[in-house]
């Protein structure tokens, strides 16, 4: 058994609808074997991959996952994400009941802000987490004045 094998076994709820992998360093190789594991993944409401560094490429090998129909909430806190791995997340159609993203601590820029607030598929966003990344103000107002996320309900943007 592998050291993914292990993890999904040790982190993932009985009901195998909860999988939280926060903090566990899987890294982009371990990210690639990850979203191959159907059985561990088809079942999944809710992910919690936060502090993986999984980077643009990792973010991309999620979007990328035909495993992942029934994730209601995914948090990729802390991954290093930038504006590739968000515009990958913003237009993949592997979510189609996605409605909490939380990409909270990444270095997503305006490119990245300016593909959620463009993203027709953001129109099923209730939650979308985008605290503490790196666009600008243009960003900011992409993603405030976007009528693809008017009707969600918690839009975090702020920045520092």
């Amino acid at each position: 058994m592998s050291r993914i094998d292990d993890l999904i076994k040790e982190n993932i709820s009985e009901d195998g609808k909860v999988l939280n992998l926060r903090d566990k360093y899987i890294g982009l190789r371990g990210t690639m074997e990850m979203f191959t594991k159907k059985e561990a993944l088809q079942n999944l409401v809710t992910l919690t991959y936060s502090g993986n560094q999984i980077g643009d490429e990792g973010a991309e090998a999620i979007a990328e996952c035909p495993y992942l129909q029934n994730v209601e909430t995914l948090n990729l806190n802390h991954n290093e994400i930038g504006d590739e791995g968000a515009v990958a997340l913003a237009n993949s159609t592997n979510f189609p009941k996605l409605t909490k993203l939380s990409l909270f601590g990444n270095v997503i820029g305006d490119e990245g802000a300016r593909a959620f607030a463009q993203s027709p598929l953001s129109k099923k966003f209730i939650k979308l987490d985008l605290y503490k990344n790196q666009f600008s103000n243009q960003g900011i107002k992409a993603l405030t004045e976007s009528e693809n996320l008017k009707n969600c309900e918690e839009l975090e943007i702020y920045r520092e």
